[in-house]
């Protein structure tokens, strides 16, 4: 009983092993090709979703199975979709470069896809989306990279968005591709026109920021400033307007120390013998002590006129500062103002509001704005963006409200106080500004 259950075990499993070797092996490249036959019926019966996604289920089964790739790269043409259709069309030329009808097809499509793109790139651009013609002309470049009315395109978009040396770049390329090209010449001319722009409102800020140092060093370095923004825009009326206002003060100036120096020898020898005359007697050892040092002594009074005419002269002159908000934040024009000493007070006007800020040596003692005094009145004004300035020298009689150095008050001033001291300077489009030193 035993041996015949053995026996009947032993052909069972038998059996079985016959069973299991006569069954096919299944591999990714026959599953995939399965898959393919279930795609071309699906095809038959117009299901092209159904035939897609079992293509797709054999591409992942076989990505190297070109079959797929030519029939998934068809339905995605049909359908329109002529970028996957490409990227499909690449992929199976890597794997088959002997494909000459999809390297045609490739090609046919590719042309398609440049025509849309260019028309899609130009027509946001003629309508000044910018942002929109940008990312249509990029695809574009890199299906056709050495195509001059693509770069030139793609160059007035940078121009438009401020990038001046991209735009120049796309230029560049676009001459070497076609050198006779009109439009080039045009796009170079705004491109220079911009930078020049740009170029003077640097320069006329500099020569601002210049203007406001009132000593002889600052005098000689708003000249160069001046000079340099004449170089760039020879007809600017400002500029020259200062120059002129400059070289007038110096010469003045000048004028006035040569008068001093003849006339200070003769009336400090007049009022010497003068003195002597009366000092005769008791001052007797005195006289004979300034008649042997008379020379020294007239010496050291002219240069101790000299030096108190120029230091009254300072002290008179008007701090030359009178400009707008947008071009110099206020921020700047305090700190200038703490910088240099200066002793006056800064008038701000807007169409807001009006205040002003009292210095001290520099240092702000009182502030109002609207009604409101002090601390408050400072921090109100400093949140201008907007609006004129004027600074004169002259310091009225007032109760000191702020005892705090500027330091502590700029670190004290809230994140929305501080906008426009950060952005203030960067505005669009910015006005020049006027100074008249006012005598």
């Amino acid at each position: 009983m035993n041996l015949r259950v053995f026996i009947f075990a032993l052909t069972l499993s038998l059996a079985v092993c016959v069973a299991l070797n006569a069954q096919p092996q299944t591999t990714p490249r026959v599953q995939a090709e399965g898959l393919f036959v279930e795609a071309q019926k699906a095809l038959s019966r117009g299901d092209s979703e159904g035939a897609e996604a079992l293509l797709k289920d054999a591409l992942t089964k076989d990505p190297a199975f070109t079959s797929a790739i030519w029939q998934l790269a068809q339905i995605y043409e049909s359908r329109g979709r002529l970028d996957y259709a490409r990227e499909l069309l690449v992929r199976g030329l890597a794997q088959d470069p002997g494909a000459s009808w999809a390297r045609e097809r490739l090609a046919q499509l590719e042309g398609t896809i440049a025509r849309t793109l260019l028309i899609e790139a130009r027509t946001y651009l003629n309508s000044g989306e910018y942002d929109l013609a940008i990312p249509k002309l990029s695809t574009y470049l890199g299906l056709k990279p050495d195509d001059p009315a693509a770069l030139i395109a793609m160059a007035k978009c940078q121009l438009a968005k401020g990038k001046l040396k991209p735009a120049r770049d796309y230029l560049a390329k676009a001459r070497a591709n076609d050198p006779d090209n009109v439009e080039i010449a045009s796009v170079a001319a705004g491109i220079d026109k911009i930078d020049r722009k740009a170029r003077l409102e640097r320069l006329l800020s500099d020569a601002q920021i210049a203007l406001m140092d009132v000593t002889e060093p600052g005098n000689e370095k708003a000249r160069s400033a001046l000079r340099a923004v004449l170089n760039e825009d020879p007809a600017n009326t400002w500029a020259k307007e200062r120059l002129t206002e400059l070289s007038r003060s110096a010469a003045e100036e000048t004028a006035r120390q040569e008068t001093r120096a003849r006339e200070a020898p003769e009336a400090v020898v007049a009022q010497g013998r003068k003195a002597l005359d009366e000092s005769k007697g008791a001052l007797a050892g005195v006289g004979r002590f300034v008649l042997a040092h008379l020379t020294v002594l007239i010496l050291v009074a002219v240069l101790c006129a000299l030096a108190l005419d120029i230091r009254r002269k300072t002290m008179r002159r008007n701090y030359p500062l009178e400009g707008t908000i947008t071009l110099i934040p206020i921020l700047d024009i305090v700190s200038l103002v703490n910088a240099n000493l200066r002793t006056g007070r800064l008038i701000i006007v807007n169409t807001d509001a009006k205040g002003e800020i009292y210095f001290e040596q520099g240092e702000i003692i009182h502030a109002r704005c609207d009604g409101l005094t002090g601390k408050t009145a400072f921090y109100k004004l400093m949140d201008l963006c907007s609006g004129r300035f004027f600074f004169h020298n002259h310091l009225p009689n007032v109760r000191r409200t702020i005892t705090d150095p500027l330091s502590l008050l700029l670190l004290s001033m809230n994140p929305h106080e501080e906008r426009c001291a950060e952005t203030g300077g960067d505005a669009g489009r910015r006005e020049f500004v006027s100074t008249h030193p006012r005598k």
